[in-house]
């Protein structure tokens, strides 16, 4: 009885519209499960979801979300939370996703958690079926789960991936779901949640609740991060918008559900204001000196002696040109490739690096080798490719030593010294490429021409 009281404290929080001071937090616990016949039903990834769904504008409702991933990868902490804003069908009005972050053979996929309120609620009755997009939907009967009377409601793609569904039948709550999927080649996987918990708040609770919610989205927006970002590193403008807040954030999420990434989100801060600090002294290390001698060798013929680059301008680009897995951005090598024509003209040398550690051991050399033939092929890439064991980076600063992460950037001058040196991605707006390369590169032209010319 006192369980059905409870439900029924909940279905009226839930139902659309709210009562003004009144919310809902539901906490789910899931599993993403390989079902391949050689994975033995292996769980290869656990999460938890917590949601808090409270009244919006009109007749909406706002779905506060956050996601703790265990095992296979996480997204980086400004991926794991979000708003979702609802309309009183409970269909979405903003882009926003519940994902997670699953690393399949090496290369990280983002898969798509369900809403834990259906959107196709004013579709639901005894029998229903209906079609959206490459999906058809089946009302399949009638269950009680956890207490709750629920749809069963099933849904098959084009592609016969399956979707199992318990739905409340009065709020459009999502009491448990599971659907088929599939990643890398083809390898099959089922992800499911089931509901754990649901308490609707008092308005001083919710109200506590939308202070660290309110900074998480306005940080989130300030960030200005690309949707499926799967870079954890920020850049020093990202750092310092996060740095304004994080204190405060701490304070507000203290006894909240947002407590742990508040925490989170301080620790990785420190951790990256060190690792820039430690970039921006390799730096200075180099640029404006004379670059450290060198040789590269190409990925068939001789080395090519730095000689044989003296005086003019040269492009290194540091990465580990891996055809497998292939990851984005693919180290920006597509857009050095876009601007190595324009290079070319001005008489300038680009290189590309692959740092591989197989280079230097005779059995894994070949491999290696291959593999790197194989993304200069993939990407059709027209710079000369060099390749490198760990060597020649090291002279450069290798950025991992301080906690960085390849690529590394280097343009040397005709005169020998370093004129640009940068590490990581570069920020890209796709009509104007790698914009701050291209700068270095082009002052480094003219001061040739300059010294030519006196």
């Amino acid at each position: 009885m006192t369980a059905l009281l409870s439900n029924l404290v909940v279905l009226s929080v839930l139902a659309s519209p709210l009562a003004d001071s009144n919310a809902v937090e539901l906490r789910y616990r899931g599993a993403l499960i390989e079902t391949g016949r050689e994975s033995n039903g292996d769980t290869v990834k656990r999460f938890n979801l917590y949601c808090l769904v409270s009244k919006a504008e009109g007749d909406g409702q706002r779905l506060a979300f956050l996601v703790d991933e265990n095992g296979g990868g996480s997204w980086a902490w400004p991926e794991q939370y979000g708003q979702i804003d609802l309309d009183a069908a409970l269909r979405p009005t903003n882009p926003a996703q519940i994902r997670l972050l699953y690393t399949h053979e090496g290369e990280p996929t983002s898969i798509r958690v369900r809403r834990p309120l259906f959107e196709h609620h004013d579709k639901l009755a005894e029998n229903a079926n209906w079609t959206v997009g490459n999906s058809k939907y089946s009302v399949v009967g009638s269950a009680k789960v956890q207490d709750w009377d629920c749809w069963r409601v099933e849904a098959v793609t084009n592609f016969g991936l399956r979707e199992e569904l318990a739905v409340e039948k009065q709020t459009g709550l999502i009491v448990s779901a599971r659907r088929d999927l599939t990643r890398g080649k083809g390898v099959p996987f089922s992800l499911s949640f089931e509901l754990q918990s649901h308490k609707p708040l008092e308005k001083a609770d919710h109200d506590k609740l939308q202070k660290p919610i309110s900074t998480l989205a306005k940080l989130q927006a300030d960030l200005k991060r690309p949707e499926n970002e799967m870079n954890a590193e920020l850049t020093s403008d990202q750092l310092k918008v996060t740095e304004l807040i994080a204190e405060q954030l701490q304070q507000e999420a203290e006894d909240t559900p947002y407590a742990r990434l508040a925490a989170s989100i301080r620790r990785d801060l420190k951790r990256q204001m060190r690792r820039y600090d430690e970039v921006e002294k390799l730096s200075a290390n180099f640029v404006g000196k004379a670059a450290p001698e060198f040789s590269l060798q190409p990925l068939r013929g001789e080395a090519i002696d730095a000689a044989a680059m003296k005086g003019n301008v040269v492009v290194l680009h540091f990465w580990d040109y891996k055809y497998d897995p292939l990851v984005e951005p693919y180290g920006q090598a597509p857009y050095l490739d876009y601007s190595y024509t324009r290079y070319k003209k001005l008489g300038v040398q680009v290189y590309g690096v692959a740092v591989n550690s197989l280079f230097s051991d005779a059995n894994t050399r070949g491999a290696a080798l291959q593999s790197t033939r194989k993304f200069k092929s993939f990407m059709n890439l027209s710079y000369p490719l060099a390749i490198d064991a760990g060597e020649l980076v090291a002279k450069f600063g290798d950025p991992r030593r301080v906690g960085a992460k390849l690529p590394l950037w280097v343009v040397i001058g005709a005169d020998g010294k370093v004129a640009h040196y940068s590490i990581g991605f570069y920020d890209i707006n796709p009509d104007e490429g790698l914009r701050p390369l291209d700068k270095a590169v082009g002052k480094a032209v003219r001061a040739k021409r300059e010294a030519k010319n006196d």
